[in-house]
């Protein structure tokens, strides 16, 4: 473990064992900033099998617990994230070169392209988000039901990197309550260099699919996640020419699932372990038809 890792974990565990009520988190580089640091931290917040919101922010974040795994995370833990594939699942997508470093065991991918420049911070229109946001799943999944659940815009985002906008929306259809969350950031470089800084942003080594559209917009599928069968989860990144870029997630769950955080301000939510669907409530073929129409707005 060299000396970033250290650091990392004594501010992870500093938190799980505070004592005092957690701060409200804009997003989880509150704990840990941009690159490996991050994407560890989100890993080892999902092993946990919890996923958490806090209310009058709308950004998601993991919930760190007494349990925090050290250097725990095993080949096991990562394999049961993501099924392996070396080809692409969807007609006209395809599996990027793989520009990225991998350690000797390899279950800890790290993105290795330096991008230049800085994120733009362009405020969101929310609003229109969530009109598109709704219609497309209207369009794509009619027989299921689906609302805004919270929506949040940042009109002065302190950085380029930081959560510019989000949203939550129920899914619900006969097979339970699912939800589609959507992050928006800004990015720096060409989109197809932010991608390729950005393969393996989940920390597991599958490599995503990935579509250019004409525009040049570049859109990024990353395969289920499934470290909690409970609430499995699937990612797709839209980087567009107007350097916006738009995280699209299914979730297993719905703001039905959501509990209030014991020991934690009021309106700190998990979802528990074991809680949801059990599936995702979307097939990649609706998740990218949402990622292709919000990728219209530039």
């Amino acid at each position: 473990m060299d000396a970033e890792d250290e650091e990392l974990l004594a501010q992870l565990r500093a938190e799980a064992h505070s004592q005092e009520p957690p701060p409200v988190h804009t997003m989880l580089d509150d704990v840990v900033r941009r690159g490996r640091r991050r994407l560890r931290a989100r890993r080892m917040g999902a092993t946990l099998g919890v996923v958490a919101v806090v209310a009058g922010v709308g950004v998601a974040t993991s919930v760190l617990r007494d349990n925090l795994p050290g250097s725990g995370l095993t080949a096991d833990h990562l394999s049961a994230a993501s099924s392996v594939s070396t080809s692409p699942t969807l007609s006209g997508w395809a599996i990027p070169p793989q520009v990225t470093s991998t350690r000797a065991d390899s279950t800890d991918c790290s993105n290795g392209v330096s991008v230049p420049g800085e994120p733009k911070a362009d405020p969101v229109d929310i609003d229109h988000l969530n009109k598109v946001l709704l219609t497309s799943l209207r369009d794509i999944a009619p027989k299921a039901t689906s609302k805004i659940t919270r929506s949040t815009a940042v009109n002065k985002p302190a950085t380029g990197d930081a959560t510019l906008g989000s949203t939550w929306a129920d899914v619900v259809d006969s097979g339970g309550g699912g939800s589609v969350y959507i992050e928006v950031h800004g990015f720096s470089g060409t989109p197809t260099q932010a991608a390729d800084n950005e393969q393996f942003v989940n920390g597991v080594c599958t490599p995503p699919q990935r579509k250019t559209l004409a525009d040049g917009t570049v859109m990024q599928l990353y395969g289920e996640l499934k470290y909690d069968p409970g609430h499995p989860s699937q990612a797709l990144r839209v980087y567009t020419p107007a350097h916006r870029l738009y995280v699209v997630t299914s979730e297993g769950f719905a703001s039905p699932d959501w509990t209030q955080v014991a020991n934690a301000e009021p309106g700190t939510l998990a979802v528990p372990e074991g809680a949801g669907r059990h599936s995702l409530p979307l097939t990649e073929d609706q998740l990218t038809a949402i990622g292709e129409r919000v990728a219209a707005l530039g």
